[in-house]
């Protein structure tokens, strides 16, 4: 992979730099707006009214507007709901009532970035370069899941971290919080018995993430992706990683992210079955991959709650009812608060300060384990509504007009992060998974795009 892009840089003397230089500069800019925002809140002190994020949007709108013909992007319909759902963000905070959260305009501007995300599939260079582009990002991205995939392992073995932390591994011990930790009775160890254990307690895998759930966010990704290879391919390479990807994801112990990704897979295999695509031997692999390792840890899958407490120990139980009881009052508390601010909510980012404000009982510092409360709990109902019809209106054309193994691959993914939705904040909440999400969303509409009747895009670069 790496001597083709060598050879491609060689073969092309006027190779995209200004890729390069789009990729580093959504890179650096969070980082310059967190100073100049800094700067511009210590001179002025406007937070809620004006922001230096207002600059930027209408930096962005007034660019277009002047450059529109020259830079031939059509503002479609599911651009229109993504500045939208942006927009009425800003919109909470200057109508949210209290304390702004100290991050809440650094993640606004971090998330508008995907307004760039979404235009830049649609620019000349990257249409011009986009299979190497494509491949290059693929290639950085199978090696980061490799090495995400063996640290995982060797975590869990281990039960300590590995020493990356100028990743920011998480230097985690048995001290750590009861959610990154899972314990398992005695009479369901086998082979647990020759772990460095606590009193049966074991670290989860995390990865360099930080939490043992985000991690099996990213494996569902990666194992998707893995899928389409394994189809597009055919090389065995790419089955062997599946094998490593789902022993990583078992590790976490994730409850949503082990059952979103088997319901995700059996989507694919169906879909791609629904289009004639040969994967009967490789739907029987990836059966027996999922049968085995779930018969060979089924005790400590079922210890961990997976149907329900009836099966575990009563330590394991205990747990999850803290859990549960955690999970419960956050979901009530976000429920007042769509309750008393429908419309606008209490604030982009603003849940953390303002939970306990909403509870009768105090609450944990933590967002509410679900994306459609705390979207609706920080931007209102009207910002919940566009995001859903964000998501429907992007499937249903992926449906119509580009159902292909790679929007095949790419809708299950985000069926994935959705169902994992409803029962954790991160595809939401987090960094991580608003530019996966998101991103994926703004992928799967440019091959709406390209593959539309007389389609802008087909208008665009058919006679280039």
């Amino acid at each position: 992979m790496y001597q083709k892009v060598l050879f491609y840089l060689k073969k092309h003397e006027n190779f995209p730099y200004i890729i390069i230089l789009y990729a580093l500069l959504i890179i650096i800019s969070p980082a310059i707006f967190k100073i100049l925002d800094h700067k511009f809140q210590k001179i002025f002190s406007l937070n809620r009214y004006i922001n230096i994020i207002d600059f930027f949007y209408l930096g962005i709108f007034s660019f277009w507007y002047l450059k529109k013909d020259k830079l031939k992007i059509k503002f479609s319909k599911n651009l229109i709901l993504l500045i939208a759902y942006l927009l009425l963000a800003r919109l909470s905070i200057l109508f949210s009532i209290g304390e702004i959260h100290h991050r809440a305009y650094y993640d606004l501007f971090r998330a508008s970035l995907l307004i760039f995300v979404l235009i830049g599939f649609f620019t000349d260079t990257f249409q011009k370069h986009k299979k190497i582009v494509i491949k290059t990002i693929l290639t950085l991205f199978f090696t980061f899941a490799l090495f995400q995939t063996i640290i995982a392992i060797l975590q869990f073995v281990l039960q300590k971290p590995l020493g990356f932390t100028f990743l920011n591994e998480p230097f985690f011990f048995h001290n750590l919080g009861g959610s990154c930790k899972i314990s398992i009775a005695e009479n369901a160890q086998f082979f647990l018995k020759y772990l460095p254990s606590q009193n049966n307690l074991f670290l989860r895998a995390h990865g360099t993430f930080i939490h043992p759930n985000v991690l099996s966010g990213f494996l569902n990704v990666s194992s998707l992706l893995t899928l389409y290879f394994i189809h597009k391919s055919k090389n065995k390479i790419f089955s062997l990683f599946l094998l490593l990807q789902v022993i990583a994801l078992i590790l976490t112990f994730s409850r949503a992210g082990l059952a979103s990704f088997v319901i995700s897979s059996f989507c694919f295999f169906i879909l791609m079955l629904y289009k004639k695509y040969r994967v009967k031997k490789m739907f029987l692999y990836f059966l027996v991959i999922i049968l085995s390792l779930g018969v060979f840890g089924s005790k400590q899958l079922l210890e961990r709650g997976f149907l329900g407490s009836y099966f575990q120990s009563k330590d394991a139980a205990t747990m999850n009812k803290q859990g549960d009881q955690t999970r419960e009052s956050l979901k009530n508390a976000s429920i007042n608060m769509i309750k008393t601010h429908p419309y606008f909510g209490v604030g982009f980012r603003n849940f953390l300060i303002k939970r306990n404000e909403y509870s009768h009982v105090g609450v944990q510092r933590a967002y509410v384990h679900n994306i459609y409360l705390l979207i609706a709990a920080e931007s209102g109902l009207i910002s919940l509504l566009i995001f859903l019809m964000l998501i429907f209106f992007t499937i249903y054309e992926a449906f119509r007009y580009s159902l292909k193994p790679i929007s095949i691959t790419t809708v299950c993914i985000i069926l994935s992060f959705l169902l994992i939705g409803f029962f954790d904040h991160y595809p939401i909440s987090s960094n991580f998974g608003r530019m996966v999400l998101f991103s994926l969303i703004c992928f799967l509409n440019y091959f709406n795009e390209l593959s539309k009747p007389l389609s802008y895009s087909q208008k665009a670069f058919l006679y280039q």
